[in-house]
């Protein structure tokens, strides 16, 4: 593979990336309004924690795992604040 096609390859695989995340806003979206019906916290570190775990434990690739943890953590955060 040449570098154009390294790159085309990644701009596809962000396309993907751009439509789950929008996805994701929008359930945490109505995760939110739910929290606020039921007067819930939008923060449940203890969710937050078992999902990060178990998402690690997917991840073979051991170097990926640091990098992986600053992804998620921030997606973690931008739903939180989708849902204030």
């Amino acid at each position: 593979m040449n570098l154009d096609e390294l790159r085309k390859e990644i701009e596809a695989i962000d396309m993907k990336m751009i439509e789950l995340f929008i996805q994701r806003m929008h359930v945490s979206k109505k995760i939110g309004q739910y929290k606020k019906e039921h007067q819930l916290s939008i923060l449940d570190q203890k969710r937050e924690d078992e999902l990060i775990s178990k998402y690690i434990k997917q991840i073979k690739d051991q170097t990926l795992v640091s990098s992986y943890l600053s992804f998620i953590k921030h997606i973690m955060h931008l739903s939180k604040e989708v849902q204030k």
